[in-house]
């Protein structure tokens, strides 16, 4: 956070008026995104998240660009791009799902295309736009402070739809994402929740990425609900588990980086990272002396 260092003395909280757009959005998406990731972990799908984030990118390139060409601007300059970043998320995440749900896929393969041909096709179309490749860094390597308030006002209708979803249609979606045949058999419509789920979660990881980047959005999607599950001991503990570690390891990220002057979205992954490690590390030992116990 290197403007805070020209602005005051490094302290253990950000300044509001710098930072208050970064640390509302970032504390939103730490609440949001494990929501998301947590159906990701049930169907054992974590790495579609950054497949996404892929799709988004390229997305995003694929609409600079082209919007470019028709209007004679610069790429770089072009307010459509996360339109093009949304639609690619959401279109990449309805086909994920749809292929789990009908043919019981683990799309592996198809994640890891997804991944590296998304992210060398995105660099390939903006290597010679005007402060392109810098886009596309800050993208992948993330960015909680380049969020705007336009930004933060979508993330907060993302987060309201998501929670007012989670109200309405959570079971139904937990059943679905445990075991979609058997959902199916108790009347769960596969193809209408695969639409559901998928523009829901395809849009949301979609913002994340253009308001953050994917190491931000993929981190805080799947490491609060690898923590959580190791120590929880129901998928209820899990679902409100998760979005509470969420906002708390943000808000600790936030003031680490403030305080030694660090990038708060690397900060964010490497202490989610570190929970969800000392988590996997407690649970084994804690399985090893009961194992140990007469």
């Amino acid at each position: 956070m290197n403007a805070c260092a020209v602005a005051q003395e490094p302290g253990w909280w950000p300044d509001w008026q710098l930072f208050g757009d970064a640390l509302l959005g970032g504390l939103l998406l730490a609440s949001v995104l494990p929501l998301l990731g947590i159906v990701l972990v049930l169907r054992q799908q974590m790495f579609v998240a950054a497949a996404i984030g892929q799709a988004a990118n390229f997305g995003i390139a694929t609409t600079m660009v082209g919007v470019a060409m028709v209007t004679g601007g610069h790429a770089h300059e072009v307010g459509a791009a996360a339109f093009g970043g949304l639609l690619a998320a959401v279109l990449a995440s309805i086909a994920a799902l749809r292929a789990m749900s009908a043919r019981a896929s683990t799309l592996e393969a198809r994640s890891a295309w997804v991944f590296l041909a998304g992210g060398s096709a995105s660099l390939l179309l903006l290597a010679d736009a005007p402060h392109g490749a810098q886009a596309l860094q800050r993208l992948f390597l993330s960015s909680l402070l380049a969020i705007e308030p336009r930004d933060l006002a979508a993330l907060c209708v993302a987060a309201a739809v998501v929670i007012a979803l989670a109200l309405r249609f959570g079971h139904a979606v937990l059943a679905w994402a445990i075991d979609p045949r058997t959902a199916a058999a108790h009347g769960c419509r596969l193809l209408r929740m695969d639409l559901l789920v998928g523009s829901v979660l395809g849009s949301v990881l979609g913002l994340a990425m253009h308001t953050t980047g994917l190491v931000f959005t993929f981190g805080l999607t799947v490491l609060p609900v690898l923590a959580v599950r190791e120590l929880a001991p129901s998928l209820r503990a899990v679902l409100f588990g998760a979005p509470l570690l969420g906002l708390a390891g943000q808000a600790l990220a936030f003031g680490v980086a403030h305080r030694f002057d660090l990038p708060p979205g690397q900060v964010a992954v490497v202490v989610f990272g570190g929970i969800a490690a000392l988590a996997r590390a407690i649970a084994v030992l804690s399985r090893s002396s009961l194992v140990r116990a007469p």
